[in-house]
């Protein structure tokens, strides 16, 4: 679950892979650091990792250094409970706090995954108001980036959403041998590879960086991180923010299974909106119609692909699917996607230069072996009629949903290296009150996880209302690079900066475009963004209704 939100060709490449508050009082001051039970051995065990020096230099990539990050590299145990034994290699990117008087510390941001490495996150976030008073971190989580790798030699077999029943029988045969490659590559590491040590190799972080506690901000998958650090080191937690969160129960299985359903309720919501503006985009009147003419579009590119679309190295049925499901989540910009699919229903050309967008950020490089390895701390069913059976369920059900995409079994069906130990229990004992935010119509981490994590955690919920998108805090609009989501900024700063803690609230989400007079459409897509009124509750936080 990759946090940021890419375009629409370049998401379904990976898939296919305060103002007016209502305020409570201040952050409590946290506890006195004091000894943890986050590890499996006494602390002085790990002596010569916490007390390492931490250096801070240029950083090895060209795009790092013209952000102007600072890197570093740590040294952390393989297994925790055997610190004499082999080691990994961390590495992390900082950008210091603009504003050192009023610095507060240390905010570890985590991108989301698992699998997705952290150290271009600084930079994300550069020069805004949580730059001023934090020292940015991006940590490689462990297998990922430049940290120590995981590498099982061989690609990550990827079903198809509406696989064939046969495909489906072929799929598990490639699971099978992945997760044997993986068991002969990585079987002594591999299962050393969970979200609970990568929450040690957080702490390790901080003490080698000489602070007692450390904030925190995590999107998709870093919402389950984050709680696993709290629950292992609350007196070493501070200030947290869980932007487009998980549900807390459905690790790992259940969560991806709710991108399915969810995926399909964007597109009926998608198509209900095209079927309004038909005067304008040409797609009918008929929701139904208008995905039955997508049904009829994946048909046909199944049978005739095309290697023509920029940025795509092949458009196919499967790819259209994933371009479907990702145009429809978004509808800021329902107007300029609608276009994209236009031309692919029509089979028309697709100019580069008219529908060009921001490229994915070079560093960030999702790491499907680490993925693999994180998922299998949590159980899987080991009746592969089961699996076989919701995949042909889900294909049918929900094509623009990811179909059988996470139905089919995973390398944790076959591995023979079991984890090392079970999910961290999510409690939140000793640490101040997070801010969970959750989306109402996000397909990668569905919302219904969001209240479940507030009320585990006893934390407020920031909830934003009909918006599909997925992470939000800062995360730049990709047609203009500005921070979208003024409202939703100005809670968390708040939060973060001021240590105020919000009460359940609402943002709104971005406005779905109006009705665009572009009879004169010349490709531009600047053309096609409606310079909507934003209404007030996409500026300002208001209680929920």
């Amino acid at each position: 679950m990759p946090r940021a939100r890419t375009t629409i060709r370049a998401a379904a490449v990976a898939t296919a892979t305060g103002l007016a508050l209502s305020l409570a009082a201040a952050l409590p001051a946290a506890a006195d650091t004091v000894p943890s039970p986050g590890y499996p051995v006494e602390e002085s065990a790990l002596t010569p990792f916490l007390d390492q020096e931490i250096v801070w230099a240029e950083c090895p990539e060209p795009e790092l250094v013209a952000a102007g990050l600072e890197c570093t590299e740590f040294e952390v145990p393989l297994d925790y409970g055997d610190p004499d034994g082999a080691r990994l290699t961390i590495a992390a990117s900082r950008a210091a706090a603009t504003d050192p008087e009023e610095r507060l510390g240390l905010l570890l941001i985590n991108p989301g995954g698992p699998g997705g490495p952290a150290r271009h996150m600084p930079a994300a976030l550069s020069g805004t108001s949580a730059h001023g008073v934090y020292d940015l971190i991006g940590m490689d989580p462990r297998g990922t980036g430049a940290s120590s790798p995981l590498d099982c030699g061989v690609e990550f077999p990827m079903i198809r959403p509406r696989a064939s029943d046969a495909e489906i029988s072929t799929d598990t045969r490639e699971k099978i041998r992945y997760a044997r490659a993986c068991d002969a590559a990585e079987g002594d590491r591999f299962p050393h590879m969970t979200t609970a040590n990568t929450a040690r190799d957080m702490d390790v972080l901080r003490a080698a960086s000489g602070e007692e506690r450390i904030n925190y901000l995590g999107y998709s998958y870093g919402t389950y991180l984050g709680p696993v650090y709290g629950s292992l080191f609350p007196e070493r937690l501070d200030r947290s923010v869980l932007d487009s969160s998980i549900h807390p129960d459905g690790v790992w299985r259940d969560v991806f299974l709710g991108q399915a359903p969810a995926g399909t309720a964007n597109m009926e919501r998608y198509t209900e909106w095209l079927a309004e503006h038909d005067d304008v985009y040409g797609f009918g009147t008929d929701p139904e119609g208008i995905v039955a003419l997508f049904d009829e579009t994946s048909a046909r590119l199944d049978e005739e692909p095309r290697d023509d679309v920029p940025n795509v190295e092949l458009v196919d049925g499967a790819t259209f699917d994933l371009l479907a499901f990702s145009a429809s989540r978004d509808q800021g910009y329902w107007d300029v996607n609608s276009w994209f699919l236009r031309l692919l229903v029509d089979g028309e050309p697709v100019p580069g230069e008219e529908f060009e967008q921001p490229e994915m950020n070079p560093v960030f490089d999702m790491s499907m072996d680490l993925f693999s390895a994180v998922v299998c701390e949590a159980e899987w069913p080991d009746r592969l009629g089961l699996y076989h059976q919701q995949s042909r369920e889900y294909r049918d059900a929900h094509p623009y949903g990811t179909g059988a995409l996470w139905t089919a079994p995973q390398a944790c069906t076959f591995t023979r290296n079991a984890p090392t130990e079970k999910p961290v229990e999510l409690v939140r004992d000793g640490y101040p009150e997070t801010l969970v935010i959750a989306a109402d119509h996000d397909a990668n981490t569905f919302y219904e996880g969001g209240p479940v994590m507030a009320e585990r955690l006893e934390s407020p919920l920031l909830t934003v209302t009909d918006e599909g998108g997925h992470g939000f805090y800062l995360m730049p609009d990709p047609y203009t690079g500005e921070p979208g989501h003024p409202c939703v900024n100005a809670v968390v700063d708040s939060y973060l900066i001021d240590g105020v803690v919000p009460q359940d609230t609402e943002c709104g989400g971005i406005p779905r475009p109006g009705s665009p007079e572009v009879s004169t459409f010349d490709g531009d897509p600047g053309l096609l963004l409606t310079d909507v009124e934003r209404p007030n509750e996409w500026l300002l936080p208001t209680a929920p209704r």
